[in-house]
């Protein structure tokens, strides 16, 4: 028997050509229309928001499962079920400057997930971010120092054949020996080149820029910054006009508010990038313990349990099985959105662009992901009049959400 034809019924439709209203129809996991007339079975969203599920291309872990500190297939699991509680269907598993052999290792990993998961198993993984090995210790944030290589085509390629060919972004210091050779290697393979963890001038910057690099990681943050004598990277990112930008979760912390509203005059809905960066606390190794500069916080995994110590020396404590607490220990996409939305030239016409098609297009899946279009995946977000979820479809699948 094949797959029943849905229409969902809403007054708010959010498409790339503004809000409408009508029927979004669905037939074997793809929208296959947008029109004024309902067919087949009819599923009532009139007092709700349609809208394109977020796309994160730079996501760690999120929820119960790390696959950047895992890398195990419980982990990638995880983050599938539980990002589709953050408004998330489709996703880049994004690793870390770790261990070659652990690298490797999870690459395979992650290869075999992205080849065999299911619309049932939640937010789709669409291929893999890597933001290291080849960066710049001097700005290397949270990621391992010991770990760092130098760039080279070679280091690359098996990464890719230990990925089969899934690796769709790489971030990396493009003023390191033999930087520029590999970038232009990876535009050649359909590889979109990211700037991040760097510490390049204005120059190196746009020498990379000409030799493919076309996007910039956690903008700011971990980077040269501006100078009115030396631009630096983030002189960069705001010169050239055609580059991608991404911002991490907006909870305040990260960026101020004035800094985000500065980039997004300068890049719009066309160029700007949300993202969320998180990590997946409860799913790091037993044992693991790191200091999170910006939270003043100290996350510790023992006994299977998170350990999380303030700044004060207080500590408590949070279990992988109680949601209610995992959920909140880092800010959703939804969420950071919700703090930006009011900001935007178009509102959630303008979210549908910079959280959706943008990244899309980063990941190379825009013919498939990023928008309701017809010919696309049925990825689809249902938000309530107080702007939560009340539904998330994924590859027209309906996704339980936990409670």
């Amino acid at each position: 028997m094949s797959d029943p034809l849905l229409s969902l019924a809403s007054d708010r439709i959010i498409t790339p050509d503004g809000i409408q209203r009508g029927y979004l129809h669905i037939k074997q996991g793809q929208i296959v229309g947008l029109d004024n007339s309902p067919r087949g079975q009819v599923v009532d969203y009139q007092h709700a928001m349609l809208m394109p599920g977020f796309v994160d291309i730079h996501v760690h872990g999120w929820g119960r499962g790390s696959f950047a500190w895992k890398g195990e297939r419980h982990s990638l699991q995880a983050m599938s079920r539980d990002l589709v509680n953050a408004g998330v269907t489709a996703w880049l598993a994004t690793s870390a400057t770790q261990p070659d052999a652990f690298l490797l290792e999870s690459l395979t990993t992650a290869a075999d997930w992205i080849a065999h998961a299911k619309a049932e198993d939640g937010a789709e993984a669409v291929g893999i971010h890597m933001e290291g090995p080849f960066i710049n210790a001097k700005y290397s944030g949270m990621q391992r120092k010991e770990s760092i290589q130098h760039p080279s085509i070679e280091g690359f390629e098996c990464y890719q054949q230990a990925a089969r060919g899934h690796i769709r972004l790489m971030t990396l210091a493009p003023e390191l020996p033999d930087a520029l050779p590999l970038i232009r290697h990876l535009r050649r393979t359909g590889v979109t080149v990211s700037a991040g963890h760097t510490d390049a001038t204005f120059d190196e910057t746009t020498r990379a820029i000409e030799a493919g690099l076309c996007h910039f990681t956690h903008a700011f943050s971990a980077m040269r910054g501006l100078h009115h004598r030396e631009p630096g990277v983030v002189g960069a990112l705001m010169y050239h006009q055609d580059t991608f930008a991404e911002v991490a979760k907006q909870s305040g912390i990260t960026l101020r508010p004035e800094v985000f509203d500065i980039l997004y005059r300068l890049k719009k809905d066309r160029r700007l990038v949300m993202v969320s960066d998180c990590l997946g606390y409860v799913d790091f190794p037993e044992g693991f313990e790191f200091h999170h500069y910006l939270r003043q916080e100290t996350f510790r995994i023992r006994h299977h349990l998170l350990e999380i110590t303030d700044r004060h020396g207080n500590i408590r404590t949070v279990s992988p099985d109680d949601w209610a607490d995992v959920c909140t220990l880092e800010m959703s996409f939804l969420d950071s959105v919700k703090n930006v939305v009011d900001r935007l030239e178009d509102s959630w016409v303008s979210v549908a662009q910079i959280a959706c098609l943008n990244p899309a297009i980063l990941a190379g899946v825009e013919q498939r992901k990023g928008s309701l279009t017809p010919g696309k995946d049925a990825d689809i977000l249902v938000l309530d009049e107080a702007l939560d979820l009340e539904a998330v479809w994924c590859r027209g699948v309906l996704q339980p959400l936990a409670k």
